[in-house]
Parts: C-alpha cells; structure tokens; sequence
C-alpha cells in the first residue's frame, strides 16, 4: 500500500518567456507574437486571443457577426 506522499513528483523548469521591449509577453507566449510585432496589427491579435479563449471552453468557431442580415434589418431595407 502506497501514501500519495510517496510519490515522486517531478518539478519542471519554468521556461523563461521574453518579448522585445514594449510587446506583450502574454502574446509572444501564447502565439509567439503580438500586435506590437512587425507586420501585425491589434485586431489580429485579438482575433488570435478570442479564437484561443473559444477553443478551451469548446465553442464552435463561428464568427463573432452574422454573415448576413437579419430578417429585420431585411424587412426595414425593403421599407426603404
């Protein structure tokens, strides 16, 4: 019979994340960019972090927007 306290638990070394002066840690952690990097923008990254967020609670990766109208806004179009 073994205690849980007998077990070997096995301590990994923290893996040291840097970004250059005036980037986001956070984003180079995750992505290994940010909106601050060369060639990005700020919705990209923020598209990065919502398609992350959605993936570990398991939504669907439907967009945020309708693709099209919606049977009001059609109604009132058709108004004029």
């Amino acid at each position: 019979m073994r205690d849980g306290t007998d077990e070997l638990t096995v301590e990994e070394q923290s893996k040291l994340h840097v970004a250059p002066p005036g980037h986001s840690r956070a984003g180079h952690r995750a992505f290994g960019w940010c909106s601050r990097c060369p060639g990005r923008e700020v919705w990209e990254e923020l598209l990065a972090w919502r398609q992350r967020d959605n993936q570990a609670v398991d939504e669907s990766p439907a967009p945020d927007r309708v693709t099209h109208p919606s049977h009001e806004a059609e109604e009132v179009a058709s108004r004029g």
